[in-house]
């Protein structure tokens, strides 16, 4: 009985840590955000090099992930009421279905603020898992300074953005 109990311990503890081995965790604050030029609907390139000296809100989302469309909105309004004290949000979608898919999500939400389309360069150099939305807050030099996987909360995320447009 003992040796059962033992096998199934292991079994379970392997399983485990297989389970936490497949799990990618995204890029930690404190590191540089890594750089990258996507393009938005109109095939426009977008660097993440050229909202230096701004505070980023960079948002990984996808068209089927409910919490990422929960979340949207406040993107939005942090959008028009930060972007003339230095803020710069910038959408990241994960779709498979490319544009075809994005634009009805992004028009039914009345989304103004870039959006651009990843690809799997970009997922893996954030550290980009099955796990959406994953929101990162990068300083003006370029570092980031917070991650949020899951839905976030809207007053946590403001107060962050405000802290970091103070520094300067």
């Amino acid at each position: 009985m003992k040796a059962i109990l033992s096998h199934r311990l292991a079994a379970l503890c392997l399983g485990v840590l297989s389970t936490g081995a497949a799990y990618a965790a995204p890029i930690a604050a404190g590191r540089p955000a890594p750089p990258f030029v996507l393009k938005d609907s109109a095939g426009k390139p977008i660097k993440l090099a050229d909202l230096k000296g701004r505070v980023v809100l960079l948002n990984f989302w996808a068209t089927w992930c409910a919490p990422c469309r929960f979340e949207m909105p406040w993107f939005e309004e942090f959008s028009s009421k930060y972007q003339d004290k230095g803020l710069a949000v910038l959408g990241v979608s994960l779709d498979d279905g490319g544009w075809k898919a994005i634009q009805p999500v992004v028009g039914k939400l009345q989304i103004t603020y870039p959006i651009v389309l990843g690809d799997d360069k970009v997922s893996k150099s954030y550290g980009m898992g099955d796990l959406l939305p994953a929101t990162f807050l990068i300083d003006r030099a370029g570092t980031i300074r917070e991650v949020k996987e899951g839905v976030g909360n809207k007053d946590e995320f403001e107060s962050k953005i405000e802290k970091l447009l103070r520094e300067k």
